[in-house]
């Protein structure tokens, strides 16, 4: 790997952090627009994996500073609001931009009619997510307080993916680009701020993570060895009372290397090496902020693959995705030429989540392909996994773990392969390689993965048995033992079919079956108790399931939509599908929601947010002209403002009248902030 293309923190002092900002060309733009219902991705290049460009306009930025929020002691109201605010800009964003009817509706926010619109949304998430005045939001709660609020408010139109940090993912610019690029996905960014706790004898920097702070992404541009990210940042404001002016910022935002993330060097051999983006947005803090964690919204989408015919013969890839019209489909077919598939094989498709389609093609002509958007189109790509370290047995199946890892089945072992979550590596990207594997005490013949709901129990996926009666559940975690549990012999399949059934897993762990020709499904429960459901369908060639738990059959290839009800099953087509009535190919699955929150990594009292002391606002306290410093600037302020409150930031105790207690915050605070 060129070295021009990374930085090494391990070999810069604090001093020359600022002096490679410099060289960098910091671009510190403040640019001001105006709130419209025609926000468009304004450019949406992907020319290479080092020369891209994202801009998009018209995303709200409702301030988190704002009267009317909870606050901490002091601080001013909203201090630890940033991720309910950050996300009420996606949610206001989806109702500006075809379905009015999502909350907080189509309004002129920078009106102060609306100003309490605003203010009751950003409640409502920050409930959902159980957000602390004083504590912010734990990353776990924040995801499940927005897809919460988000199927309440659209259904299954759109859904809402959590990235994080862990032990083998990282969140990188280049990654969150390409999926606003390739689905127009909209999205919170946030970053963690990481101390350093020393340095290992190999020169690795070991860094922990204090803190947090979610903004709202809007850009990015990538040429050669050249990271800029664009974004806007809730807590920029500096009245409480009335919404600012929309802005964004644009910072230099460079891979990094060569760093541990640990509480401690002496354990830090425990755990990898790793690379993080590093948002440059103030040099002389003491601190480094790194992107470690994101969730996008963007339009449900139907994947499924079939055989083409003609001059270049191949397997193709079908995406019948939504877009922010409600009614509005779009089709896509991503083709993989010269690819047959021999008699008697079994093609696997599987979906990242960002909704990358990954298709196993077993025989000669066959191997494991990728879809690629680029200047050369939309195809499926090979996929060359010869230095992850799997062994040389084929590949029999595939799916992705919670935790963004692509499992692999090889003979009675499955593999998770890290560094795949994102489509295709680039040259410096996270290189695929194993993470973690399971050996298996039986033939297995499928993987389910199971909801991935950032519980604290932990993301687990399902190994089924060739016969379909055994269930072994694996996770990842060392700390925690693979389970196996059986299926009844009483519950009959087709062995002539086994090959040709489909399992799919709802929110509450269920499995569905369904074996091609069939006009029912088997559900087999947690606890074991199995029932048959049967459905008004003629041949079932596919089955998926929703963030809805809504069964979605292929009937002879044409989706239905069926919902579970007290009184029975009833088909409900499009109330609950936009995908009802489409045409499907084979192994048919539609795009979910999920996190890959796991504890063992992000459930230290460094993964909550906490307020940004050098944003621009006033969440420093007594930083009354938001400088980044109290100072005699400050002092000089309160005084010019005595007995009144000519601005809301001088008032710093919030009891009407700007005196003597506002001047001892400024005086106890003295200095810069941190």
């Amino acid at each position: 790997m060129p070295q021009n293309r990374i930085h090494s923190i391990a070999k810069l002092s604090h001093n020359s952090l600022a002096r490679t900002n410099i060289a960098l060309g910091t671009l510190a733009a403040i640019i001001a627009i105006a709130p419209s219902a025609n926000a468009d991705f304004v450019i949406k290049r992907w020319t290479s994996d080092t020369n891209y460009e994202l801009s998009m306009t018209h995303l709200p930025d409702f301030d988190q500073l704002r009267t009317g929020l909870g606050a901490c002691g002091t601080d001013p109201a909203g201090a630890n609001f940033c991720m309910p605010t950050s996300i009420a800009n996606l949610f206001a964003y989806i109702a500006q931009h075809g379905d009015s009817s999502v909350a907080p509706g189509d309004h002129d926010w920078m009106s102060s009619g609306y100003f309490a619109t605003a203010t009751s949304f950003i409640n409502r998430l920050a409930t959902e997510m159980s957000t602390d005045n004083c504590d912010g939001t734990n990353v776990s709660n924040g995801f499940r307080g927005a897809s919460a609020v988000l199927r309440a408010e659209s259904g299954s139109d759109f859904v809402i993916e959590d990235e994080l940090w862990s032990g083998s993912n990282v969140v990188s610019l280049r990654e969150m680009t390409r999926e606003s690029v390739d689905h127009k996905a909209i999205q919170q960014l946030g970053y963690g701020k990481y101390s350093t706790v020393g340095t290992t004898s190999g020169g690795m920097t070991v860094i922990k993570r204090t803190g947090g702070h979610a903004m709202t992404f809007t850009g990015a541009l990538r040429s050669g060895t050249t990271r800029k990210i664009t974004y806007s940042d809730s807590s920029d404001n500096s009245t409480l009372g009335t919404q600012s002016t929309f802005t964004t910022s644009t910072k230099d935002c460079p891979w990094v290397t060569d760093l541990i993330v640990s509480d401690t060097v002496f354990l830090s051999f425990l755990f990898p090496i790793q690379s993080m983006n590093w948002l440059q947005r103030n040099t002389d803090d003491d601190f480094l902020r790194l992107l470690d964690q994101r969730m996008s919204i963007r339009p449900a989408s139907a994947h499924s693959w079939s055989s083409y015919t003609g001059l270049l013969a191949g397997v193709k890839v079908a995406t019948v995705a939504g877009t922010f019209v409600p009614s509005e489909l779009q089709h896509l077919d991503a083709n993989a030429q010269g690819v047959s598939v021999d008699i008697g094989a079994k093609p696997c498709l599987a979906l990242s989540p960002s909704a990358i389609p990954y298709l196993l093609v077993p025989g000669l002509t066959g191997g494991l392909f990728v879809e690629q958007r680029d200047s050369l189109g939309v195809r499926m790509v090979p996929l060359n996994l010869a230095n992850a370290g799997l062994p040389s047995t084929p590949i029999l199946t595939i799916a992705f773990h919670g935790d963004r890892n692509l499992l692999a089945l090889c003979g009675r072992s499955v593999y998770a392969i890290s560094g795949l979550d994102g489509g295709k590596p680039g040259l410096d990207d996270m290189q695929p390689q194993v993470a973690w594997h399971q050996d298996l005490p039986f033939d297995a013949i499928a993987i389910v993965p199971l909801m991935a709901d950032a519980s604290d129990s932990g993301i687990k996926s399902l190994v089924i048995s060739n016969d379909l009666h055994t269930i072994m559940t694996i996770g990842g975690d060392p700390a925690i033992s693979p389970v196996i549990r059986t299926i009844s012999q009483q519950l009959q399949f087709d062995t002539d079919r086994i090959d040709q059934t489909t399992i799919v897993a709802d929110r509450m762990g269920t499995l569905w079956f369904a074996q091609a020709g069939d006009a029912h499904l088997i559900a087999v429960t947690q606890n074991g108790n199995y029932f048959t459901l049967p459905l008004p369908v003629t041949n079932i060639t596919g089955l998926a399931i929703d963030d809805l738990d809504d069964l979605l059959v292929a009937d002879n290839g044409v989706v239905r939509c069926f919902t579970l009800t007290p009184n029975g099953v009833v088909e409900t087509g499009l109330q609950r599908s936009k995908f009802a009535g489409q045409q499907v190919g084979n192994g048919f699955m539609v795009a979910r929601s999920g996190s890959n929150y796991e504890p063992r990594f992000q459930s230290g009292p460094g993964w909550g947010t906490s307020p940004e002391p050098t944003s621009g606002g006033i969440i420093c306290t007594g930083d009354v002209d938001a400088s980044g410093a109290v100072d005699a600037s400050d002092m000089a302020m309160i005084l010019g403002a005595w007995n009144s409150v000519q601005n809301p930031n001088e008032d710093l105790d919030h009891d009407g009248v700007v005196g003597a207690s506002d001047l001892t915050f400024v005086l106890a605070n003295w200095g810069a902030c941190r």
